[in-house]
């Protein structure tokens, strides 16, 4: 299913009435092409880049116990903080808590949470919007 290729000079352009000027952008036709697949790439992910604290990381048996065992502790100490169980390949599970737009922003929480949870740590996610939480 073919989609819509976005030009760098409809995006220069802009599609409002109010501009009385307008640029030409002369340039290969694959550039247009590899930014139109960057601009879907992008409405495609489910959130925006960002930081979170990951708390607990185990693998094995008891990991998805030990793993709802620490989100759960998590939640009690920190209600004001929304927790993300997540899954990863092969047999991870991660706790990781908070949504943030820069690690400077997260430093706060994290210097809050380590005291409890000694092993915290910041990484980068795949964030939800401020603002649209489900």
């Amino acid at each position: 299913m073919a989609q819509r290729l976005i030009k760098a000079e409809d995006l220069v352009n802009g599609s409002g009435d109010y501009g009385k000027g307008s640029v030409e952008i002369n340039q290969d036709i694959r550039v247009d092409s590899l930014l139109s697949r960057h601009i879907l790439a992008n409405k495609s992910m489910e959130g925006i880049n960002g930081y979170r604290i990951q708390i607990y990381r185990g693998s094995g048996r008891k990991a998805r116990t030990d793993a709802n065992a620490a989100k759960a502790e998590f939640i009690s100490e920190f209600p004001d903080i929304k927790s993300y169980l997540q899954f990863a390949s092969p047999n991870y599970f991660k706790v990781r808590v908070g949504d943030y737009r820069t690690r400077h922003i997260a430093y706060p929480d994290f210097l809050r949470i380590k005291e409890k949870f000694p092993n915290a740590y910041i990484v980068t996610d795949v964030i939800t919007y401020p603002g649209q939480e489900n």
